[in-house]
Order: structure tokens, then sequence, then C-alpha cells
């Protein structure tokens, strides 16, 4: 996956930077050499190095999901009383869950977002804190806040935007639907919060997307509806990376060309889970590629570079994650594939035999053991 700097567009989409019969040297947690077996044994860092036989496997980044999503509300709270709401520890247990099995199905780094209960914008800040405490265990995690545009004028909005930033529960602050919302104070508040914007589109006039993304300058976009041409020439113009997930729009109804339309016009795009308990709740990325390629028309190596680098990059951490690369965290996976393109044609099934984060075994399926 080495590859220029920056989200993947155009033909870099589709070159993995395949190295046959390669070899990684980590230490310390991260990747320090990437090249042919023959050249990385050679090396006289290597000498004393434990060795881990991959023979006839696929050894790739770990996976990157930028859409796990979070809150109190248990499913059919909206027509229910709040007695009903999660309990926080209740919460850490059920998300203390989710990230062990996301990081047995090989996603090891990932976006953790929190949408505010509605009317209640300091609902989020409990969230947060549970979520804070479990970056470290499986994932290597940020945290997003998830804020609809009715909730950014209430008073309680500010309040909670300037507790979340003294506390540094959120790295980002995503914004859905802000038409008639958006104005300079609020854009110095979130200035002020030192906090990275995102955008929600769920469609609507095309120049109004236009505006928003002169204002907001955002990270990244997330997608949930069919684009217009118009649309797809403003997101594939922009650096921003498009976040599609392909298992919500399995449930949603048929497919839609917006993520085939966005990747032809030179656009960056990344492949997101969508997690959410009620309405997507599927979070493995080896089904997300495999649905990818089956109903959205990717090729398995733009998937794969949906939901590796750009899906990095879409939360900050393509320079860290997302690629094998000297000098990146040690975050790989080894399938038990012997071709990359079988990842997307045997779906259904967990291929990860092995997972390894920051350098450490975090997970083992196959007869290697240290002794």
């Amino acid at each position: 996956m080495r590859g220029p700097a920056g989200p993947r567009r155009g033909d870099a989409v589709r070159d993995l930077a395949i190295i046959e019969d390669g070899s990684l040297l980590i230490r310390d947690a991260k990747i320090v050499h990437v090249g042919s077996t023959r050249r990385i044994e050679n090396l006289k860092e290597a000498r004393e190095a434990v060795e881990i036989p991959a023979h006839g496997r696929v050894v790739m980044p770990g996976f990157a999901d930028p859409g796990l999503h979070f809150g109190l509300s248990r499913r059919g709270d909206a027509q229910r009383s709040s007695k009903r709401k999660k309990k926080p520890a209740e919460l850490y247990a059920e998300a203390l869950e989710l990230l062990r099995s996301c990081m047995q199905h090989g996603t090891l780094a990932a976006e953790l977002k929190v949408n505010a209960e509605p009317g209640d914008p300091r609902s989020a800040i409990s969230v947060l804190r549970q979520l804070s405490k479990l970056h470290s265990q499986y994932l290597n995690a940020v945290n997003t806040w998830s804020v609809h545009a009715a909730l950014t004028s209430d008073g309680d909005f500010r309040k909670t935007l300037e507790v979340i930033a003294r506390r540094k529960l959120a790295k980002f602050i995503e914004l859905y639907s802000v038409e008639g919302a958006l104005d300079d104070e609020l854009l110095k508040r979130i200035d002020d919060a030192e906090l990275a914007v995102k955008l929600y589109w769920p469609g609507g006039p095309s120049d109004h997307l236009e505006h928003l993304l002169a204002r907001l300058r955002p990270l990244s976009v997330f997608s949930s509806h069919p684009l217009s041409v118009e649309e797809v020439g403003l997101l594939a113009n922009h650096p921003a990376v498009v976040v599609f997930s392909p298992g919500k729009d399995a449930l949603d109804g048929p497919p839609v060309d917006s993520i085939r339309s966005v990747l032809d016009a030179g656009g960056a795009v990344a492949l997101s889970s969508g997690y959410d308990p009620h309405d997507s709740p599927s979070f493995s990325m080896q089904m997300m590629i495999a649905l990818a390629v089956f109903r959205l028309r990717l090729t398995a190596e733009e998937a794969i570079t949906a939901a590796t680098i750009n899906a990095a990059y879409a939360f900050g951490a393509g320079d860290t994650s997302g690629s094998l690369e000297a000098g990146k965290r040690a975050n790989v996976l080894m399938l038990d594939v012997s071709d990359y393109r079988d990842l997307p044609r045997q779906f259904g099934i967990n291929h990860v035999a092995m997972a390894i984060r920051d350098g450490a075994i975090v997970f083992n399926r196959t007869r290697w053991r240290t002794t």
C-alpha cells in the first residue's frame, strides 16, 4: 500500500504496491523496514528478530473504519421514555465488546462517532468520556461529536462544546444538515475549541454544498444519498475524503453509483461500516469490501484502498496508519487467503489469521507461538 502522501485518487487508488515474497521488520510498535524477504533478512537489525512465517498468506495494513456510531438510546427510544436510556457503565461494556469484535475482524484504527440526544447536547459528554477510556485497549481510535444543526444555536451546545474542548474528549466535530445554521460565531467557537470539522451531507441543493465545502473546509464528507452530477463534481474536486457505507446502503435499498462516480471523477473515497446498533448493525470491514465490489462496482484494489489508507485519512490517521511503510504504526493483518482478490470473493468469512496492533499480537488463530 505504499504510495503518495495524502488520500489516493485516480490511478493511485488501484495500485496496491504489492511486494511478492515480502517481509516487515517491526520494532517498538512501528514498522522500521519493508521490502523483499531476501533484503530484510540480511539486515543487521533483523538478525535476532523473532520471525513470524506468513507463507501462502496475504499480509496487509489493518482496516480503518471512519464511522462507528455510539449513543445512550436503546432501540425504540424515539417512541419511549428517557428511562430506557443506557447507563454509562452499560454503554462502556457494550462498546468494549464491539471494539474487541472489530479488532478480531481486522479493524485496528477507527473513528468513534457520538450523537447527542435530541434536545440535549450535554448527553454526548458522558458517552465521549466512556469511549475515551477504550482508545488504547483494542483499536487506535479517535472521537467525533456529531451534531445536528438544530442544536448549534442552543445555549447548552456552547457549554457542551467548551467542556468537550477543555477535556479533549473529541478530535472532530461533524456537522449534519447545517443549512441556515452556519454563522461566523459558530465557526469561531469551533476554531477556538481546536476541533477539526467534518460534514454529514444528507443531500440538498448543489450550491448549498458548494457553500459548505468552502466555509467549513471539512476533512471528510459522509454521503448517505444518491449524488447528482453537480454534487459529484464538487466532491471529486475537493480535498475532503468522501465516505460511503456499503452496509447501510445495502439495508436502505438498491445500490447507487455515487461512489463509482466520485472515483471516476478523480475524488478520494473511503469505506466505512457505518455501524449503528439500530440502523446498520454490521462492523465488518471485510464485508464492506465485498459489498463495495459486488454492489457498488468497485474493483478489489479500489475497495481495499478505500478501507485502509483512504479510510485512515478520513479521520486524520493517514500519516500513521493505513499502509505498511517505514515509520508508521505496526498495524498489520495476516489473512488466510493466498490472493487479495479472494477477500471480497469469499465474503461472509472472517479471514483474519493474525492481527498485530502497534507491534503487539492482539489476535492469533495460527499455530505460531513465541515459544
